[in-house]
């Protein structure tokens, strides 16, 4: 299963849509570890259009600020 890890040393809001004018969830930390469901093309955020669904829970994080390992698939429902 893919998972990311924040390269953010500010960390990342997590948030219920795939934008930054969506409602704020929580955050995680830098170097945080996170299972991660599916990706989108949302957004733009620094020239990456990617956010992404985390597994455990409906929130979105931008793909700028996590780093993915293994594939992520696009989601097929949102």
């Amino acid at each position: 299963m893919p998972y990311g890890t924040v390269t953010a040393p500010s960390g990342v809001y997590e948030r219920q849509y795939p934008s930054t004018d969506s409602h704020i969830l929580g955050g995680l930390a830098y170097r945080a570890q996170v299972g991660l469901k599916c990706k989108v093309r949302a957004q733009n955020i620094d020239g990456n259009p990617v956010w992404y669904l985390l597994r455990d829970r409906q929130a979105w994080v931008a793909a700028r600020y996590v780093a993915n390992t293994g594939s992520v698939p696009y989601c097929n429902q949102v």
